[in-house]
């Protein structure tokens, strides 16, 4: 009878045992789902709400981690400048990749017109053939025409949108030739020629200010180097600006000023062709 009921028990404690894992492993998937679905609503957020969130959360973040207003400022500006000039930065190099496609999409259109498609027909197969990133302005233009948009409004709306100043000037030339009746091959031609010699005399400029650029960037990492430094040497001394308002101020100053010399360093590197 004993053996019996030690059997039950030990049987239940083991049925137990292994429901209260089964449980737990379920609502552990359940939070990672979760978390998960909160991630992706995150992602899928307009880019400037997610740009405000973040900043939110960093300025809430070091003003419970520092108790500091000031310090809290400084982070969420800085995240600012740096997500503006990640985003600038990115727009162009897309910017700059789509330039050198333009000669390759301007050849395949011309090579299209020649064997008798029209140019309608000739940007709808193009966009088959190109690379992103241009690839995704020549489809949207496809799939316009296809909807039958009319196509001098269609190429308005792709010169508007896009950051290239090839792509828009390719884009401009097509909506002018058009309307004149000039012979497209000829147009092409020129485009061409003049794009390519863009082109290169864009990317002896680059080389030419990329020394400038680099001595900014160096200019704005000196001071907080110096600070660090002068931190491990006289931490007494240097401590005053992380712990008095007056320090506190005075470092949002600097950042202040670098962050503004850097813009100017930056825009007199910036030579417009």
């Amino acid at each position: 009878m004993i053996t019996i009921i030690l059997s039950i028990v030990f049987g239940a404690a083991v049925f137990l045992f292994l429901y209260s894992i089964i449980k737990w492993s379920s609502q552990r998937a359940k939070e990672s789902q979760e978390r998960g679905s909160l991630k992706s609503r995150f992602l899928n957020l307009p880019p400037a709400r997610r740009r405000t969130a973040l900043t939110l959360f960093i300025f809430f973040t070091v003003f419970i981690v520092f108790t500091n207003f000031i310090f809290a400022a400084i982070s969420s500006a800085l995240y600012l400048f740096f997500d503006w000039n990640s985003r600038k930065k990115k727009d162009k190099q897309t910017a700059a990749l789509i330039d050198s496609q333009v000669i390759e999409s301007l050849t395949t259109i011309k090579s299209a017109v020649l064997a008798g498609q029209s140019l309608q027909n000739a940007i709808v197969m193009t966009s088959q053939e190109l690379k992103e990133p241009i690839k995704r302005d020549f489809v949207q233009i496809a799939d316009e025409l296809v909807l039958g948009v009319d196509f001098d409004v269609v190429l308005a709306g792709a010169s508007q949108r896009s950051k290239s100043k090839e792509f828009k000037f390719m884009i401009d030339t097509i909506r002018l030739s058009k309307d004149t009746g000039a012979s497209l091959s000829g147009i092409f031609d020129r485009i061409i020629d003049s794009a390519s010699q863009r082109i290169a005399m864009q990317g002896k400029v680059t080389a030419l200010t990329a020394q400038g650029k680099m001595s900014g960037t160096v200019v704005s990492i000196i001071p907080f180097v110096i600070i660090g430094i002068m931190y491990l040497m006289q931490p007494d001394m240097t401590k005053i600006l992380f712990t008095t308002v007056l320090g506190n101020l005075l470092l949002l100053i600097i950042v202040v000023m670098i962050v503004i010399g850097s813009l100017v360093i930056r825009k007199m590197t910036e030579v417009e062709l």
